[in-house]
């Protein structure tokens, strides 16, 4: 299984389109999140969605949203799943399935804030504050310390057709590493 991790707005969506592409499937954590939020009500914005997600892991524990993301996986050898934000959820998908690789997407700030205002995601911040606040939030969670820990990282500062040929090189590598990977995608 094929994990991403990364800050907000640094090409973590681009690069499961190219995982997809090649035959992955994908499950994302912020849509179990928004999922669980729309159940009960919660405001469909960033900072609602966000205060939500952070009471969820008071409640239940900080490996919440693994545990509900991991209802959805049916194919643990080709999944990609996005959204790793803590040592917890990484902890869980290790306890549970195996063969975990995780994968980092970097991008600078700058560079996220405007990728973040052109896709205009009604869950967007939409401002440099609100990004900070935003990576502010996913960073007591953690997320600094799964990205330092990742297996991979990929460097997300050039153009969308580079960036897409760089996952691509970097998918293609793990494929031939992992044997179990090559067998389900190669039918």
């Amino acid at each position: 299984m094929l994990i991403i991790t990364g800050m907000p707005g640094a090409g973590k969506d681009e690069f499961v389109k190219v995982a997809r592409s090649m035959g992955f499937v994908d499950v994302h954590m912020g849509n179990t999140v928004k999922k669980y939020a729309l159940k009960n009500n919660i405001k469909q914005d960033d900072s609602s969605i966000g205060k939500y997600a952070s009471a969820e892991r008071e409640r239940f524990g900080m490996d919440i949203w693994a545990k509900r993301t991991a209802e959805d996986i049916r194919e643990p050898d080709i999944t990609i799943v996005d959204g790793l934000r803590n040592c917890e959820e990484l902890e869980y998908f290790k306890n549970h399935f195996d063969n975990i690789i995780v994968i980092a997407v970097f991008a600078n700030e700058s560079e996220r804030l405007e990728r973040i205002l052109k896709r205009d995601r009604e869950d967007d911040v939409k401002s440099q504050e609100g990004l900070r606040k935003r990576d502010s939030r996913e960073l007591s969670w953690g997320i600094g310390k799964v990205i330092s820990l990742a297996d991979y990282m990929i460097v997300n500062d050039s153009t969308l057709d580079e960036y897409h040929k760089n996952v691509r090189i970097l998918l293609n590598d793990i494929i031939n590493r992992h044997s179990e990977i090559k067998k389900k995608l190669v039918k």
